[in-house]
């Protein structure tokens, strides 16, 4: 069991990296309204309409896929060593990779949103994919349970004689 004191450091370190990526989608969006009436277009349509279905594929692909690596990283099969000496209890640790690779490609999304909008000036794109990405960071945020029932499955998990589920 991860000692409560631990838990709730660990946890207040992801909390700050949450919000400061919700905080920059916002900033996303304010920089991308502010430039709005100094911004000009200057890619074709038809390359700006190619680049924007491009550019929306990988944020859906990108969207889906962030659950399964989420998994992947918290099922230990992705750890392939330990650091000698260990700062974080290594629950904590793969909770914590976990979490902040899941929020960084929440915010990739919103990156996309600015992308399209500095390339084609259509306000739609950077409001949906922020919108996007502000759900999946919400989504993906940091949860003390989700750390102690991490905690306990490992714990059972490790535990002499117990049957593998």
């Amino acid at each position: 069991m991860i000692p409560e004191q631990e838990l709730d450091k660990g946890l207040l370190t992801l909390k700050m990296i949450w919000i400061a990526m919700l905080v920059s989608l916002a900033i996303y969006l304010f920089v991308g309204l502010r430039v709005y009436v100094r911004l000009n277009v200057s890619i074709k349509e038809d390359t700006f309409a190619i680049v924007r279905i491009i550019l929306y594929i990988i944020s859906f692909v990108t969207l889906f896929v962030t659950g399964y690596f989420r998994k992947f990283i918290l099922s230990g099969k992705s750890q392939r060593w330990r650091p000698a000496q260990a700062s974080q209890h290594p629950i904590l640790q793969k909770y914590s990779t976990a979490t902040i690779v899941s929020l960084a490609m929440s915010e990739s999304i919103g990156i996309y949103g600015l992308v399209l909008f500095f390339l084609g000036k259509n306000t739609i794109d950077l409001y949906l994919l922020i919108l996007i990405s502000a759900a999946a960071t919400v989504m993906y945020r940091p949860r003390k349970d989700e750390v102690i029932s991490l905690s306990q499955k490992s714990q059972e998990d490790s535990t002499p004689g117990s049957a593998p589920a």
